[in-house]
C-alpha cells in the first residue's frame, strides 16, 4: 500500500477522514475528493482562532504550521474572508511539485497586502505604480523581473564583487575581537552585529557604497535605526498579514505604525540611492546593481535597489546565524569544513576570488544542510496556475497554496537521518559521499523557491555567507555554550533569538 500522508505528533497519528473507508485502496485509484471536502476551519470561526483565547492566538508562524497539521491534517484549506481569496496549505512533497510544475510563466502569490498598499496607495509618488518583485503580479511582474534578471542573476555580477565582499567579511573578522570577552564569549548582541555586517554587504553591492557599520570608531545611527526599522517591518507585517485584513476599514495603531516604519525606511533607502546616483560617472564601467540597472530603467533600478536594501538584510543574517550554529554543534564537521578551507586560503592574508570558491563542495553542503533543516521562510506561497487535484482533492486555479517546505525536510519520511546534521548527503562524487540520504524528491528541499520566481537574491546571499564562514572558521574554532538550542522566532521569516551562546577561540 502507497503511503498515506499520515500527519504525526507526539499524541496521535493523524488519518485524513478520506481515508477511513479506503484502507488497503491504491491511491491512484480513490477518486478526487470535491473542493468543499477539503478540511478545515469555517471562514466564520477562522477570524475568532486568533483572537485571545483561540488556538492561534499569538502564535508564531511555526506554530500555527503545528498546530494545524495536528488539527486538520496534511492538507486544509483557509477560507478567505473579507473579499479574500482562498489559501490551501499543504504538507505533501507531490503537492508542491503539480504546484510548480503547473505555474506558468507569470506565476502569481499573493505578496505583502499592507506593503502593495503602501507602495500604490500610500506614496504612489514615489513608486510611481511599481510595487517590485515582493508584490507585483502578471505582465507588471514579467516585466519587471525581465530587466532586473539578466544582472541580479549573472554569475558575473557575483564575481565581480567578490572582492567587496571578502573585505567586509575580513573586517567583520579583524572586528570581532573587540566583541569579546576573556573567554570569547559576545558581549554585545552578536545577532545585532551580523545584521550590521549584512547591511554593509548590501550597501556594497546595490549600491556601491559603504554605510560604516563596520567602524569600531563611531556608530552610524542613522544605519542602526534601519535595522531597527527592519525588525518592526517584520514584526509588525506578520500580525497584520496573518489576520483578517480589517485595516482596508480601519486602520489600527499599529496598522498605523507599520505605514510610518514604511516612510522611514523608504526615507533612508532613497537618501542613499540618490547619492549612489549623483556619484555616478557616466564615462566610467557600471559597478554597482543600481548603475548597472540604471542604464536599463532608472525607475526599476530605483526600486530595486530599495528592495535589496530591505530584504537582503534579516535574510542573510538569519541564515548565516543557522549555517554558524549548526557548525558550532556539530565540532567534526567544523574541523572538515576548516580543512576545506585552509586550502582555499593557505593563511589569513590569502585573497579569495571565483577560482577558490568554486573549489568548496563541502562549505556549500554545509549551508545547504543547515538550510534544510531550518529555512529562512517555512513555506512557499503560489496562487494554482490551473485546476489541480492536490493530496487527493480538488484545487481550482486562482486559490492561493502554501506549501510548507519546512515540515516536509524535517520529516523521516522524506530524509533518512532528518534530524542530523549530514552536510555528506549533498557530496556527488566524493569518498565520503553519502547521496542516498538525500530525498528522493527534489521538491521537498527548497529553501530559495523555485521556477520564474524563485529568490533572485539567491547566488548573493549564498556567496556573502561563503565568505564570512571561511573568513571565521580559517581563525576561529566556533562552539555553542549551552545545552539549550536555538531558539527562533517566526515573523514573516525565522529570525534567532537575541541570545545567542557562541564563543569564539583563536587559532
Amino acid at each position: 500500500m502507497k503511503k498515506l500522508f499520515l500527519s504525526k505528533s507526539a499524541l496521535c497519528v493523524y488519518v485524513p477522514p478520506r481515508y477511513l473507508s479506503s484502507i488497503g485502496q491504491n491511491k491512484s485509484d480513490l477518486a478526487p475528493l470535491p473542493y468543499d471536502r477539503v478540511p478545515g476551519p469555517s471562514k466564520w470561526t477562522l477570524p475568532f482562532m486568533f483572537f485571545p483565547g483561540g488556538k492561534l492566538h499569538n502564535v508564531d508562524l511555526m506554530g500555527m504550521h503545528s498546530i494545524l497539521r495536528v488539527s486538520y491534517g496534511d492538507i486544509l484549506v483557509f477560507k478567505g474572508y473579507l473579499g479574500e481569496r482562498d489559501t490551501v496549505i499543504t504538507y505533501n512533497p507531490e503537492d508542491f511539485e503539480k504546484v510548480y510544475r503547473t505555474e506558468g510563466i507569470w506565476p502569481e502569490r499573493i505578496g505583502l497586502m499592507s506593503f502593495d498598499h503602501y507602495r500604490k496607495k500610500v506614496r504612489p509618488d514615489f513608486f510611481q505604480g511599481l510595487g517590485g518583485l515582493v508584490s507585483d503580479q502578471g505582465k507588471s511582474w514579467a516585466d519587471f523581473r525581465g530587466k532586473v534578471n539578466p544582472i541580479l542573476m549573472k554569475t558575473e555580477t557575483i564575481r565581480q564583487n567578490i572582492p567587496k565582499i571578502e573585505k567586509i567579511a575580513t573586517e567583520f573578522v579583524q572586528k570581532l575581537p573587540n566583541l569579546l570577552d576573556t573567554t570569547g564569549k559576545p558581549t554585545v548582541s552578536f545577532n545585532q552585529e551580523v545584521k550590521k555586517w549584512s547591511v554593509e554587504q548590501i550597501g556594497v553591492l546595490a549600491l556601491n557604497k559603504r554605510l560604516g557599520l563596520l567602524d569600531s570608531t563611531k556608530e552610524n545611527k542613522e544605519a542602526l535605526e534601519f535595522i531597527k526599522c527592519m525588525n518592526d517591518f517584520f514584526d509588525i507585517s506578520y500580525e497584520i498579514e496573518m489576520r483578517p485584513p480589517t485595516w482596508k476599514y480601519y486602520e489600527s495603531s499599529r496598522f498605523k505604525r507599520l505605514m510610518k516604519v514604511f516612510d522611514q525606511i523608504t526615507e533612508f533607502t532613497t537618501k542613499h540611492i540618490e547619492q549612489a546616483l549623483t556619484n555616478v560617472d557616466p564615462k566610467t564601467e557600471a559597478v554597482s546593481i543600481l548603475e548597472k540597472l540604471d542604464k536599463v530603467d532608472r525607475k526599476v533600478a530605483i526600486i530595486m535597489a530599495n528592495d535589496m536594501l530591505m530584504a537582503g538584510v534579516d535574510t542573510t543574517s538569519s541564515a548565516f546565524v543557522t549555517v554558524l550554529y549548526h557548525l558550532a554543534i556539530n565540532q567534526e564537521k567544523q574541523s572538515k569544513l576548516r580543512e576545506e578551507c585552509y586550502k582555499v586560503s593557505p593563511d589569513t592574508f590569502t585573497e579569495l576570488n571565483a577560482d577558490k570558491l568554486r573549489n568548496l563542495p563541502y562549505l556549500r553542503a554545509c549551508i545547504k544542510e543547515a538550510l534544510r533543516i531550518t529555512p529562512i521562510t517555512p513555506g512557499n506561497f503560489r496562487m494554482a496556475g490551473q485546476d489541480l487535484v492536490l493530496s487527493g482533492y480538488k484545487i481550482p486555479k486562482g486559490t492561493g497554496v502554501l506549501m510548507c517546505v519546512m515540515a516536509a525536510s524535517n520529516s523521516e519520511d522524506f530524509f533518512p537521518q532528518a534530524h542530523d546534521y549530514l552536510p555528506e548527503r549533498w557530496l556527488k562524487s566524493r569518498d565520503d559521499a553519502c547521496p542516498h540520504m538525500k530525498a528522493n524528491n527534489p521538491f521537498v528541499y527548497l529553501p530559495f523557491g523555485f521556477g520564474p520566481r524563485t529568490c533572485i537574491g539567491k547566488r548573493i546571499a549564498e556567496m556573502e555567507i561563503e565568505c564570512l564562514i571561511i573568513k571565521l572558521l580559517r581563525n576561529y574554532k566556533v562552539s555553542w555554550e549551552s545545552n539549550k538550542p536555538i531558539r527562533y522566532r517566526s515573523n514573516l521569516i525565522l529570525v534567532p533569538d537575541e541570545n545567542l551562546y557562541f564563543k569564539f577561540v583563536k587559532i
